[in-house]
């Protein structure tokens, strides 16, 4: 049996673990890479270029974003495509927590450094 500081030490190390891989979600993070980066930048750029309002906004009054995007093929195949579709919702709630007035400072991790355009 393992000897209780060698418990601490495990417990704590992962409790760390679980907080930094939370941060935000991964998977809408690499969908925004992957779909809009190009035109827009890296996600926590354009994520600052809205406050929570004005995503909710767009996300939610349908083909809002389908008309911001009606003269880019290249934009209006992305967000009219199945993979948007399927992490919209996800899509959406890490604009909002990483919009203009949400106070959230990100640095670097395995995904992501800077937020330089």
């Amino acid at each position: 049996m393992p000897n209780k500081p060698n418990l601490i030490l495990l417990s704590l190390l992962l409790s760390t673990q679980m907080y930094a891989a939370e941060r935000y979600d991964t998977k809408a993070f690499r969908t925004i890479t992957k779909l809009c980066t190009s035109c827009h930048g890296t996600p926590f750029y354009q994520a600052k270029q809205a406050d929570d309002d004005d995503w909710e906004y767009y996300f939610e009054n349908k083909g809002k974003l389908e008309k911001i995007h009606q003269g880019n093929a290249k934009g209006m195949s992305a967000v009219s495509g199945p993979l948007f579709k399927k992490n919209k919702k996800r899509i959406l709630k890490l604009f909002i927590e990483n919009s203009k007035y949400s106070g959230a400072v990100n640095g670097c991790d395995a995904n992501f450094c800077g937020t330089n355009h």
